[in-house]
């Protein structure tokens, strides 16, 4: 008998499977939202130390955008500006100079829900330009009506003795709850808001 040797074995040539569209859309959105994050992390994580408000600080290196965290905030309607102002803690005068701005276009107002994120308790002070708004703490979160200019720059002061162990706030952003970094005595958490 004589025994015919076997084929050597080849690999069947597949046909390539394509991704579907939704499968590489869902890819490229977690490949921003990872990026993005990443980007939030490393701008966020220098403090600047000063013992003089933000408002009165305005040197270069304090306005330098590097050292700036980013956050996305929901943005108000120019249509629903005098509405939400007159709902919130602003004065008369403060509400009349923020719709001048927002009808000249040189402001905008955007919702920054901010609340207790350690448990500790505490007050901050949200500073935009020549507005100031201070906020006690709590773990459910109360909205700030923020009147931002065009660069977008919020600074976070603690207005109440952090302790040692800090002031943990956090906001909620277009994205979700995102938590600050801790602020102890003379920090100033500078902010950049995307309003969206």
């Amino acid at each position: 008998m004589h025994k015919e040797p076997e084929p050597a074995w080849k690999p069947q040539p597949q046909a390539a499977e394509k991704p579907s569209g939704v499968r590489m859309a869902l890819i490229g959105l977690a490949t921003c939202v990872i990026m993005a994050g990443a980007g939030a992390h490393f701008m966020g994580g220098g403090h600047e130390n000063s013992n003089t408000p933000a408002a009165e600080n305005n040197t270069e290196d304090h306005n330098n955008s590097a050292n700036r965290m980013a956050i996305p905030l929901t943005l108000i309607a120019s249509q629903k500006a005098a509405q939400t102002l007159a709902k919130s803690d602003y004065t008369e005068q403060e509400q009349a100079d923020i719709l001048a701005g927002v009808k000249r276009r040189d402001i905008r107002l955007v919702a920054m829900p901010v609340y207790d994120a350690t448990g500790a308790g505490g007050t901050i002070t949200l500073i935009c330009g020549p507005w100031h708004h201070t906020v006690h703490l709590s773990p459910t979160p109360q909205t700030v009506i923020l009147p931002i200019t065009i660069s977008g720059n919020v600074d976070i002061i603690p207005a109440s003795d952090p302790g040692p162990s800090g002031i943990g706030s956090g906001a909620i952003t277009v994205f979700g709850p995102q938590t600050l970094p801790i602020m102890y005595k003379g920090d100033i958490l500078p902010l950049t808001v995307i309003a969206q």
